[in-house]
């Protein structure tokens, strides 16, 4: 449209400019965050609603208020727009400093980070197979270092009123690997999410080394955290059939991630229901180190 198109359309007779604002805050209100930038863009007219604190305030979890209560420092924000924006370019540490906070761009759903140190890892406390120091690259204040196991076993644990009503989840590991990490593709390493004990969805057999086919090499340099469709291959499993074997991908943070499994809060019908989030290997038992464990993330899969 051009500016003398757009002229005649905001101030003709029965003109944009004519309705209130609160009127159209509550029309964009019924859009996306996305929409929402789109109309502050295309119309002057709209640009006032549409940055409205009104209009934001609807993409904002309704809880919002009550997890920055839980904030480490003071999240400050002169408009709901910024503060929505703010959330969804850098999570914030809650809890202590246990976890970290975001949304989704998308559409305003919650986003958690569990830190290392608050996951349940089978021999975490005991020095000779994992150790507890600062990374530079970690929005935590401490990860946890593989030093040796043969049993691996990691998971996280959220209570489903954490996160956002409708919206399907995945579970992610985040994690670095040592120059001389082994052992942590064993075809009986698998990963699951389960809701109060019961499982959901498909078990996954999971590999923590990066796929080494030389058609993902190719491709390695074009992923980011943003494909959200799980790196995954089928291959044979030991003879009694085909196995669909996950592999993590990097993230534009630095660290890689590996899908581990998914769920939909909308199909929970109890409130206070746990999610859990888990990988383990206690079937072959072979020996692994040098993985480097920052938490484990849990985000909408679009």
């Amino acid at each position: 449209m051009n500016k003398e198109a757009r002229k005649v359309y905001e101030d003709g007779e029965g003109g944009i400019h004519r309705l209130p604002d609160e009127c159209l805050a509550k029309a964009i209100g019924l859009t996306s965050p996305a929409d929402a930038c789109r109309a502050a863009a295309v119309s002057a007219a709209f640009q006032s609603a549409a940055d409205s604190d009104a209009v934001w305030e609807r993409f904002l979890p309704p809880d919002c208020d009550a997890v920055l209560e839980r904030a480490v420092h003071i999240v400050d924000a002169s408009c709901k727009k910024e503060l929505f924006m703010d959330l969804c370019d850098e999570h914030v540490l809650i809890d202590d400093g246990k976890m970290s906070f975001g949304l989704q761009r998308s559409n305003g759903s919650k986003c958690y980070m569990v830190c290392a140190t608050e996951l349940q890892i089978a021999w975490a406390n005991v020095d000779l197979y994992w150790r507890k120091r600062s990374d530079p690259d970690s929005r935590f204040s401490k990860v946890i270092e593989l030093v040796s196991v043969c049993l691996l076993s990691i998971y996280a644990i959220i209570n489903i009123k954490e996160l956002s009503p409708g919206t399907h989840y995945a579970g992610y590991l985040v994690f670095k690997l040592t120059h001389d990490a082994s052992g942590l593709g064993s075809s009986r390493q698998i990963s699951f999410v389960e809701v109060d004990e019961q499982p959901v969805g498909k078990v996954y057999t999971a590999s923590l080394h990066p796929c080494t086919r030389s058609s993902c090499e190719l491709d390695r340099e074009c992923e980011s955290s943003t494909m959200e469709e799980p790196h995954e291959h089928k291959q044979e499993d030991d003879g009694s059939g085909i196995a669909v074997v996950r592999y993590p991908r990097q993230r534009v943070d630095g660290w890689l991630e590996l899908e581990m499994g998914d769920f939909y809060t909308g199909k929970i019908d109890d409130p206070t229901a746990n999610v859990k989030i888990a990988l383990s290997e206690h079937e072959e038992l072979q020996w692994k180190k040098g993985l480097i464990v920052e938490g484990i993330e849990i985000r909408p899969k679009n």
